[in-house]
């Protein structure tokens, strides 16, 4: 008989969600999801359009926050120009979205999901994640906080965690900042296909994490030029089962907008602590500062008290003869020198909007390297995301906790997405990728560890996927279909050439 493994230290916080949960309710959602791209696709048009006057380079986003900065932009404009704003397909499916999410005050959520095997590569869309999964969630929202117990049960082979209780979470409203605890998805920055920096690429790490709740500007003259601006600051507890056991995963997040049309973001992560590292005051505070380069900042080699990575991006929106148009970039450094990121991979895409038919398109490229240094200075291979003490690298539960393509990797991904007004939505992606380069992997498994899911050998591949979502039953179905031109090998197995997935949602409010 084999029994299930409920992840270490979250049975003490288990018992308070299911008071918050099963209590009454009197407000709305509190945020857009990380995965909902019917939602980021809107949100971003209006916000190229000018017609929403806030930030998108940070997942899940505040409901609050977006209904804030769809006044501010509102106030700021004309009234042709307003009315021509709140008529369009994009406003509306927002406005309906929201009166949504303002409704649904308490109720349940049911999930359904499973392929024939677990999805290597990940985007930002909804997908299963698993052979099979089923999840049960019971929400419920006041007028300063909101909770969410999820309990599902999760059968693959790689990943033998069977019960999980990811997506669960209580939250609550102080002032103008939010604090709570739970494992919710986050994607930092601003691609389509992936992050340098945090994505749902991975299971959501469980931790505390602290945030604004409106991103209004500063109200001194001498900081106005900052703009709407976030900060986000996280601390999250990793698995029991890497070399490091259970250490932690810290990160802050700030984002601001100087221009209408200028997003920059600033990102640090760091693993710390864990079984057998100093967690002291004096080790925190060396990983703070940054002074972990082993030898160069006066430790031993393999000594350093924390593995971090670091860097910036952002997003510059136009609206050339009335298309909307994004070009944005990444920059992660898997090192620092002179208190900066140095060793760094990179990303870069545009996109663009039409109007073609009765929806919209986002057509996207978007080209990713994540060989360390490959950007001004001499390539490192085996470098990003690995570390000589955190050997298990920046994963969790084996899988990347960034980007979806793994270190070492270089691929262009052209997409499009199709919007109809029946909230169907279709997306489409064609990717050349060279995964591995140099061919080694760096990580360490232990014997009770999760397996890497990264290509064993430099390998050239075409990818493509085809995402289809579309209403069912009450619910939201979402079809998964992608294949490779060749198998792709990974430390656990080789894999099918075809992955065939779907997952079904249905909300139930009371």
């Amino acid at each position: 008989m084999s029994f299930v493994r409920v992840p270490r230290r979250a049975s003490h916080w288990i018992v308070s969600l299911l008071a918050v949960v099963l209590s009454s309710a009197h407000a709305a959602t509190p945020w857009v999801p990380t995965g909902d791209l019917n939602a980021r696709h809107h949100i971003e048009t209006l916000q190229t359009q000018g017609c929403l006057n806030g930030l998108t380079l940070t997942w899940p986003m505040s409901w609050a926050a977006v209904m804030k900065a769809e006044r501010r932009a509102q106030s700021q404009l004309d009234d042709p120009q307003a009315q021509a704003c709140r008529s369009s397909s994009h406003y509306q499916y927002l406005k309906a979205a929201h009166d949504a999410a303002r409704s649904s005050r308490a109720g349940a959520t049911l999930t359904l999901g499973g392929a024939n095997q677990e999805p290597i590569y990940t985007a930002f869309d909804t997908q299963p994640e698993d052979t099979f999964s089923g999840q049960l969630g019971l929400y419920a929202t006041g007028q300063h906080w909101s909770g969410r117990l999820a309990v599902a049960y999760a059968d693959g082979e790689r990943d033998d965690q069977h019960l999980r209780f990811d997506d669960s979470y209580i939250a609550g409203i102080m002032g103008n900042w939010q604090l709570g605890v739970g494992a919710i998805d986050r994607w930092w920055g601003p691609g389509w296909q992936s992050s340098l920096a945090l994505s749902n690429n991975a299971r959501p790490v469980p931790g505390v994490w602290l945030s604004r709740h409106l991103l209004t500007a500063p109200e001194s003259p001498w900081l106005r030029w900052i703009g709407p601006w976030d900060l986000q600051l996280i601390a999250g507890q990793l698995e029991h089962d890497r070399t490091t056991p259970d250490a932690r995963l810290l990160g802050a997040r700030f984002v601001f907008k100087p221009l209408d049309s200028l997003q920059i973001g600033l990102s640090r992560l760091a693993q710390w602590g864990g079984e057998g590292r100093p967690q002291d005051l004096g080790a925190f505070w060396d990983a703070v500062i940054g002074k972990d380069n082993g030898e160069s900042t006066g430790f031993d080699e393999d000594n350093d008290p924390s593995n971090q990575i670091a860097g910036v991006d952002f997003r510059l929106s136009l609206s050339p003869g009335d298309v909307p148009l994004g070009i944005y970039g990444q920059f992660m450094g898997e090192d620092e020198a002179g208190g900066l990121p140095t060793k760094i991979s990179s990303l870069a895409g545009l996109d663009l909007v039409t109007g073609i038919g009765k929806g919209s398109q986002r057509w996207f490229l978007e080209a990713t390297e994540t060989v360390a240094g490959s950007w001004i200075s001499e390539r490192r291979y085996n470098t990003m995301y690995e570390h000589s003490t955190y050997q298990s690298g920046f994963r969790y539960h084996g899988r990347n906790m960034a980007t979806t393509w793994e270190g070492d990797a270089r691929a262009v991904t052209g997409g499009i997405q199709q919007y109809f007004r029946n909230n169907v939505t279709v997306a489409l992606s064609l990717s050349r990728a060279t995964l591995n380069q140099n061919g080694v992997i760096r990580a360490v498994t232990p014997v009770d560890g999760y397996p890497i899911l990264q290509s064993v050998t430099e390998q050239d591949v075409a990818l493509a996927e085809l995402c289809i979502g579309h209403p069912l039953l009450g619910g939201t179905f979402h079809w998964l279909l992608s294949a490779s031109d060749e198998p792709i090998v990974t430390p656990f197995e080789e894999r099918e050439r075809w992955t065939a997935g779907a997952q079904w949602t249905r909300e139930i409010g009371w």
